[in-house]
């Protein structure tokens, strides 16, 4: 949020013993999308692409997804706000874990973004919003990759959900914005432990990680 997008890690050494997840990749660029160990980025014309081995990520939060969990189903969902109320029954059984999310869907609408990459010296990631760029889509088929992070990892993770999208296709994704949809199949991982990769450039030993950024971060997030 603060500036640093320098690259802090590999695709290939992120799937080393991980397979889904979320993130960004080096310089800002574009939304990371990681789902049955395979890296995407969603990129900011729209697309998606597959990333090589050796392309970088700036910052990203995986796990080992277990799909053996259940799968259960939720209805009547008409926005990000409606989707966040139905799940939180789960995450108020331990608000204080992380929590990843795999869903399905048809959705009747899907609204999301992706950055250009960022040259330095790097912008904060609301500066760099301003360069974003949205797309709304109807009757689009495709899964929500998501991670619920409890409140006291405010500074190096986003307190509470972010949510993104893969189509099934595979030609465009993102960070969402908005959506709907009538149903919804999802799988959820509650996951009691992380272990934390922090960077060790220069850049990042002069952050202010104390910093207060719960506004700036809603207003990019779309909260």
């Amino acid at each position: 949020m603060l500036g640093d997008f320098n690259d802090t890690m590999t695709v290939k050494d992120l799937l080393s013993d991980r397979d889904t997840g979320i993130g960004t990749y080096e310089g800002l660029d574009g939304e990371a999308l990681i789902v049955d160990g395979v890296a995407y980025k969603g990129t900011a014309d729209g697309t998606v692409v597959k990333m090589a081995d050796t392309d970088k990520l700036a910052f990203s939060t995986v796990t080992k997804f277990d799909h053996s969990v259940k799968e259960q189903t939720i209805t009547n969902v008409e926005d990000i706000k409606t989707l966040k109320a139905k799940l939180q029954p789960i995450v108020d059984q331990n608000k204080n874990i992380f929590y990843m999310f795999l869903a399905h869907a048809k959705f009747s609408k899907m609204h999301v973004r992706s950055c250009y990459k960022c040259a330095k010296p790097y912008p904060t990631h609301a500066e760099a919003a301003c360069e974003q760029r949205e797309y709304h889509y109807e009757n689009e088929e495709g899964q929500i990759i998501a991670i619920y992070c409890p409140d006291y990892v405010e500074g190096i993770n986003l307190p509470g959900w972010h949510f993104h999208f893969l189509s099934d296709d595979k030609t465009h994704g993102g960070h969402i914005l908005g959506l709907s949809a009538d149903e919804f199949t999802f799988k959820m991982n509650a996951i009691p432990e992380f272990d934390l990769v922090l960077p060790t450039d220069s850049d990042f030993g002069k952050l202010n990680l104390t910093e207060d950024l719960s506004e700036s971060t809603n207003a990019v997030e779309g909260n």
